[in-house]
């Protein structure tokens, strides 16, 4: 899969900042928060089919942690993102191995500004794409 430029770029210069993100969506136009947020699933989803998640010491993830494990992986950065393409156990490894403060994903803030500035729900809006 081929993720968008303009992705990487926005995550790249916004996604070690929740504050500049949250300025970033409450200024973007709606079509960029909508590719934005499109990239963002899509590159996760690329990574591993969440219904039937890895095994963690012992212990199947469900789909929702290996969703978090996704998303968390595409916010570390397309190098990152690129390298766990080829060797996702490793970047289980550093997931599992990562600090409280390092679970923030840079997805999650936009359905709430997308609701609060346009009034309509982004997945609705993502599933129109």
């Amino acid at each position: 899969m081929d993720v968008p430029e303009r992705f990487w770029s926005v995550l790249e210069t916004h996604a070690r900042s929740q504050a500049s993100l949250l300025a970033w969506l409450r200024e973007a136009p709606e079509d960029e928060i909508v590719a934005f947020q499109l990239a963002y699933e899509l590159a996760a989803e690329e990574l591993a089919d969440y219904w039937d998640g890895p095994v963690v010491d012992g212990v199947r993830y469900s789909e929702d942690d290996t969703e978090d494990l996704c998303m968390w992986i595409v916010a570390q950065g397309r190098e990152f993102w690129t390298a766990a393409r080829a060797d996702f156990g490793g970047a289980i490894d550093r997931y599992t191995a990562r600090d409280e403060g390092e679970s923030w994903t840079p997805g999650a803030p936009a359905y709430a500004v997308f609701f609060e500035r346009f009034g309509r729900s982004l997945h609705e809006r993502l599933s129109e794409s």
